[in-house]
């Protein structure tokens, strides 16, 4: 996916990289039962485990609290 290639090890990066994930029509959500980002294509396409992985630790997202101000920092939901 085009969006994960322009990805770097920064915060901002990481929001721009959801931003970009939202625009092309990808539904990403915080889930409580593993505790990161997950994009809704996980359930058939498991290759974009490890870039969500990535992006979740990036955003130094460990709960749903760390995602709710995470959001507000970044507008990670604005799409």
């Amino acid at each position: 996916m085009e969006c994960f290639k322009h990805l770097e090890d920064n915060e901002e990066s990481a929001a721009e990289c959801i931003h970009c994930l939202k625009k092309h029509g990808e539904q990403i959500f915080y889930d409580d039962y593993v505790s990161r980002l997950r994009m809704g294509r996980e359930i058939y396409d498991s290759t974009v485990i490890d870039q969500m992985i990535r992006i979740t630790n990036l955003l130094g997202i460990k709960s749903r609290q760390d995602y709710e101000e995470m959001d507000k920092k970044y507008n990670l939901t604005m799409y």
